[in-house]
């Protein structure tokens, strides 16, 4: 076999997270060994954008709506057949629920048959009923998680039967050598912009600003912060549809002045060389926390809510803290320990990166993939 030919789906459409960054770490690791690789997502999605600003081709029209449509769903599945067979792909690899159907069903229609992979990104539990099954164990080759915490989910549900042993972990990382390297990267001139005094303390947050990644926590946590560091800001980075409730609620808080919402922003590392701590405060859905890992390999330690699989990635007590979900006064009490003990951030800090660059390398994320179609091969 001279090559893996590979067709990576996904209808994330809006702003920017840990299942786009982690497919187009794989499409470029992948192209510079290779192989080809061409990304499928929906149009104006900001995955499609990134993908040919590296140069990987796309097809940049996925039409798969949320709710189901009969009749979109066989176009759908139609035009994602002959793109595979265009194309002479020969692994699908999938990567969200409305993709994951269209494009198994359509690796099915095709012959010599695809391996069909399955990256499942998040500890929602994927329900056990016949179709689930079918899909799973039939149609799905193989399936990938981003932590053991999503494998435990699995077992749970028992929606993969047996295949459930298969399941093999292969961790998303980010490019902490270049891109979210601290020394690589200048904060100049970004205290100025945002108009926060040089000697004030940072705290930061990336998400997408929807329920589910906890923002309200945040605010609750910045107004317990500032009545002991009062000089402190906040950022918080991320489009989404709560926007306008978190303003009001930061406001309804009496902490609008020190919040500042500043959006999708391309210079993340820019952004987190100028903090001194980051909160992650998701309260459902989270598989390893990407944004936390782009914090550590910054050297930004960590203060973060106990849930799904953050325990791969953040060490209560070397690379950050951990706090149980929803509790505001232990995300208070730590933020403001970071804050006031410069000696403890910047042990943590180092830990941090030090960590990410041995165990969340873009070579393992590469080769784990590689090594999954391989072994997935030999056993077909």
């Amino acid at each position: 076999m001279e090559g893996f030919r590979v067709l990576h789906t996904n209808m994330h459409k809006g702003g920017w997270g840990g299942q786009p960054n982690r497919i187009l770490t794989v499409a470029r690791g992948l192209q510079k060994r290779g192989h080809f690789v061409i990304i499928a997502a929906p149009k104006g999605a900001t995955l499609i954008k990134r993908a040919q600003e590296e140069g990987i081709p796309v097809f940049d029209d996925l039409r798969l709506p949320k709710k189901f449509n009969p009749v979109t769903y066989v176009k759908e599945v139609a035009r994602l057949r002959r793109l595979i067979r265009e194309h002479k792909i020969n692994v699908v690899h999938t990567h969200g629920s409305q993709d994951t159907w269209a494009a198994a069903v359509a690796a099915w229609l095709v012959r010599p048959r695809p391996l069909v992979v399955r990256t499942r990104h998040n500890i929602f539990p994927v329900r056990n009923h016949l179709f689930n099954r079918f899909l799973y164990r039939q149609l799905i080759d193989g399936v990938m998680v981003v932590s053991e915490a999503v494998t435990e989910v699995f077992r749970q549900t028992g929606v993969l039967g047996d295949k459930v042993e298969e399941v093999v972990t292969v961790h998303s990382v980010v490019d902490a050598r270049e891109r979210f390297n601290p020394e690589k990267v200048s904060d100049e001139g970004l205290r100025e912009e945002l108009s926060i005094p040089l000697q004030a303390p940072v705290v930061v947050k990336v998400a997408r600003l929807a329920r589910e990644k906890g923002h309200v926590y945040f605010l609750e946590a910045a107004k317990g912060v500032l009545e002991s560091v009062p000089d402190a800001y906040f950022l918080v980075l991320g489009e989404g549809p709560l926007r306008r409730f978190l303003e009001g609620y930061a406001k309804k808080l009496g902490i609008r002045g020190r919040v500042k919402f500043l959006g999708l922003r391309r210079d993340v590392p820019r952004v987190l060389r100028t903090s001194q701590v980051f909160l992650f405060t998701p309260i459902a859905g989270e598989s390893l926390g990407t944004a936390a890992l782009e914090a550590l390999a910054m050297e930004v330690p960590v203060v973060a809510f106990n849930v799904g699989g953050i325990k791969a990635s953040v060490r209560h007590g070397e690379t950050g803290f951990l706090v149980e979900s929803e509790d505001v006064e232990g995300l208070v009490r730590h933020t403001v320990e970071l804050l006031k003990n410069e000696d403890l951030r910047c042990r943590m800090g180092h830990t941090g990166r030090q960590w990410m660059l041995e165990a969340f390398s873009e070579d393992s994320l590469v080769e784990g993939n590689l090594g999954f179609y391989r072994g997935l091969l030999e056993r077909k």
